[in-house]
């Protein structure tokens, strides 16, 4: 018997009769279960508890609700409610982050997925509070991305301990920079969904964060679901979202995408479609954005001819308060950072569905040809 398993049994006899019959058939569903399932279990089920616990809303009269937002019609509280995220395209024509939003990013393995999140939380915690959760890399990993970030050496050369003499001078001179942000990192062991909430609950407590930035979505699970993928990832997508609502927070995730875009010909841009496991991720996002490196597919430049090298383009696939289209990224090979591009180069959202179209008329053009003979 665990130690988890003797303190509860210990303690049932203060708790009431349902839930003790709850938490004895959690501890007594596998005697051989150790202290992390029977914690993630414990914690989900007094967070349904909450659930049944809480009270509706009260109806309220329209005279009310608009009177009470007066503010938000004047643009007053959307400054307040405002993220600004650094990449000066996205916020002036996107309408950056802002509070309540539950934004994903999406991308194929070595697009650079973890490297913009790190760029984001840099530029976000100037201003508001970040929490940074890793369910990818360890927190070492992690760490020496934000110290190349900020310091501009390689990552490779901080993480082999390969530094010159005017570098390790470089990096020792670097903590103020971070002492301008609020920052806060998390390398979570714990994947489950409730442990991820109780532990962003209590730094929204203690450390009034404003943004949580979760890396990555499919790292996420939810043990009533484990041999249902999709159902877990849409449970899990509903509390990211729900989180956000109630603690008006801003929480970012990023997610991975289907092979479909690899099978795909031509420029193969990523789609909503190609979201990972589930198409709940698509519909509970306020955002969804997409990295797009042509140079990663061997293409030396985008259909506007403009050349690729060190470019990433940024898609602004769904937006619920603002435009969809596209706007590019400078890339630093070196450091990965992503960095604002000079040029400005912007699509529209007629532009973006141009591009869409091109895609599937590539791929029934490729579809006919094979299947119907000349």
């Amino acid at each position: 018997m665990s130690f988890l398993h003797f303190i509860f049994a210990e303690n049932l006899k203060n708790m009431t009769t349902d839930l003790q019959h709850k938490i004895e058939k959690i501890i007594n569903r596998n005697p051989q279960a150790n202290d992390w399932e029977i914690t993630s279990q414990l914690k989900q089920l007094l967070y349904e508890i909450d659930l049944q616990n809480h009270t509706d809303r009260e109806i309220q009269n329209i005279t009310d609700v608009v009177a009470q937002n007066i503010h938000l019609l004047k643009g007053e509280t959307d400054k307040v409610n405002f993220i600004k995220t650094g990449f000066d395209d996205f916020d002036t024509r996107f309408g950056g982050f802002h509070l309540g939003e539950f934004v994903v990013v999406g991308a194929r393995p070595g697009m650079g997925k973890t490297q913009l999140l790190v760029n984001l939380s840099l530029n976000i915690s100037l201003t508001h509070p970040v929490l940074f959760v890793t369910l990818d890399l360890a927190e070492f990993l992690l760490t020496s991305r934000f110290i190349s970030s900020v310091s501009e050496i390689p990552a490779e050369k901080i993480l082999m301990h390969k530094l010159n003499e005017e570098e390790k001078e470089k990096i020792s001179t670097i903590g103020g920079e971070f002492t301008k942000r609020q920052l806060f990192l998390h390398d979570c062991g714990n994947s489950s969904i409730a442990a991820l909430k109780a532990n962003c609950e209590k730094q929204i407590r203690e450390n009034g964060i404003q943004v949580i930035i979760v890396d990555y979505l499919q790292r996420l699970s939810y043990y009533k679901q484990r041999n249902k993928r999709e159902l877990e990832i849409n449970y899990i997508c509903r509390e990211l979202k729900n989180m956000a609502n109630e603690h008006n927070v801003c929480v970012i995730a990023s997610s991975q995408l289907s092979r479909e875009v690899e099978r795909r010909s031509g420029w193969k841009r990523p789609l909503l479609t190609d979201l990972r496991d589930s198409g709940a991720i698509e519909q509970e996002a306020d955002k969804v954005l997409f990295i797009y490196r042509p140079e990663y597919y061997g293409f030396s430049v985008f259909e506007d001819d403009t050349p690729a090298y060190g470019l990433a383009e940024i898609m602004v696939q769904k937006n619920r308060i603002g435009d969809l289209g596209v706007f590019r990224l400078w890339m630093d090979k070196n450091c990965l950072n992503f960095r604002n591009n000079k040029n400005k180069i912007t699509f529209s959202s007629n532009r973006l569905r141009e591009l869409e179209l091109e895609e599937l008329e590539k791929e029934a053009f490729q579809y006919l040809t094979e299947v119907i003979p000349y």
